[in-house]
């Protein structure tokens, strides 16, 4: 499989892609990656942040097994001969704004812009890495994902994020997430950064050129989106032509519902209908609010699992009537999961227990991530004008990734005064097709290992 790492730096340079290429194919140690970037940037190779994440991002990917290719998309752009401002330096800093300052935000160079088409044509994952700006992706980044939705490149390809910010929490998660979900509307299948952390992508910090390479745990997580979507991509790409017979399981686990369960038996119809155009597809539902599911405890227990006894990652709660031990049975034996639940103008009647599920899931998540691959999907009925709930496929995709899943995109079902403008079976039959995909695909594709570790010293306490 083909990777695609693509810099979204204003900093980066065309002439720089030979010593990313060449940083990115290092074989060594986190530590000895990093002596190699700072040894290219004594050579003179002034190498951005996004670069040096790119590179590492190239060698998880080469980790993976896969062929990688790399493209900065500043040179997208145009330059001009002169300054688009007019300032003076101060006495030797003539060369502080370089060619930055040259530059044509507004016209693009297509002859680039045809050889990135072909890039992404020709790769199974794509990987964005860019800086944040409060928040959110830089403008080159952007600009990516306006081509890609124009053209429908990113349809089936597997996509992760990296994010550099010159600050810890500032703003890396959020540009990733903006991301992620766009790409998930172009009908791409997304990813994070795999364990030890499982999260929603590489987060690093840097302010100036270089400065990331003073942050270890970042690079590594740059690795990590690497290897998690070469490992996807090698799936999904060894499932594309299916054995003769092949049947999946989807279960649904509906997280809010009425008194009347009118989600639940909106969904019994829609999947009945959905069988008849896919037989081979078994739908189990799990109605939440008539389930039992205790809240988490907060102990000692989970957060903390001992080195010598797997027994201290499984949940101290016992009681046999809780339903989480038993889906989490189901779960693992599953080929996709659908997290549902509604957005209606009469909020007062929804029963929740999505919050109360999401809680007591960590101890799943520190099992060694247990759900490591399953292909997950948000589903939200909503109704015209309702506002209480308007977020449910973004938060299912920001807390469930965190399981080091694949998301495909949300089944969104529309309302407007009793009338159905979309009713979900098409977006519910297009996952199902990618599940039996995936299945058949893992079928291939050796799992890598998927540790969990907790970070920081101690973990969490009773309090």
């Amino acid at each position: 499989m083909r990777v695609l790492i693509l810099c979204g730096s204003i900093r980066a340079n065309i002439s720089r892609e030979k010593a990313v290429m060449e940083l990115g194919s290092f074989k060594g140690s986190s530590s000895e990656f990093i002596d190699k970037a700072k040894s290219l940037i004594r050579d003179g190779i002034d190498l951005c942040n996004s670069e040096i994440l790119s590179a590492a991002a190239m060698k998880g990917a080469i980790a993976r097994g896969a062929d990688i290719d790399y493209f900065p998309l500043v040179v997208l752009f145009h330059r001009r001969e002169t300054a688009v401002f007019d300032i003076t330096f101060p006495e030797g800093k003539e060369n502080l704004f370089d060619d930055i300052s040259l530059m044509d935000t507004l016209a693009i160079d297509n002859d680039k812009l045809s050889q990135l088409y072909v890039k992404i044509e020709n790769a199974d994952g794509v990987i964005l890495s860019t800086p944040v700006y409060f928040g959110d992706r830089s403008s080159v980044g952007n600009k990516l994902l306006q081509i890609t939705a124009k053209k429908r490149l990113l349809y089936n390809k597997i996509f992760g994020v990296i994010s550099v910010g010159a600050k810890r929490n500032g703003g890396q998660e959020t540009c990733i997430i903006y991301s992620l979900f766009e790409a998930l509307n172009q009908n791409a299948l997304v990813v994070g950064n795999g364990p030890p952390t499982a999260q929603y992508g590489g987060t690093a910090v840097g302010g100036r050129k270089g400065d990331v390479l003073d942050d270890t745990l970042g690079i590594e997580t740059a690795y990590g989106v690497g290897t998690k979507v070469s490992h996807v991509s090698e799936t999904y790409k060894k499932g594309e032509f299916l054995p003769d017979r092949i049947n999946i399981r989807v279960d649904i686990l509906i997280t809010m519902d009425t008194e009347e369960r009118f989600l639940a038996n909106y969904i019994r119809g829609l999947t009945n209908r959905v069988r008849l155009f896919i037989p081979w597809v078994e739908f189990t539902i799990h109605e939440m609010i008539g389930s039992t599911i205790y809240r988490c405890i907060g102990c000692s227990i989970c957060p903390v699992p001992s080195v010598t006894s797997k027994a201290a990652a499984s949940c101290a709660i016992k009681d046999k009537d809780d339903y989480v031990e038993n889906l989490r049975h189901y779960l693992k034996k599953s080929n996709c999961a659908i997290i549902a639940g509604l957005n209606i103008l009469d909020y007062e009647k929804i029963i929740y227990r999505y919050q109360v599920l999401m809680e007591r899931m960590r101890y799943i998540r520190r099992n060694d991530y247990e759900l490591t691959d399953l292909l997950l999907a948000g589903l939200s009925y909503n109704q015209f004008g309702a506002m209480i709930n308007p977020i449910h496929s973004i938060k299912t995709l920001t807390s469930y990734i965190r399981h080091n899943t694949t998301f495909f995109r949300s089944i969104e079902i529309f309302e407007y005064k009793g009338k159905l403008l979309n009713d979900g079976m098409d977006s519910i039959i297009n996952l199902c097709y990618a599940a039996r995909r995936m299945k058949a695909g893992r079928m291939k594709a050796p799992k890598p290992p998927s540790v969990y570790v907790a970070e920081g010293i101690g973990g969490y306490g009773d309090g």
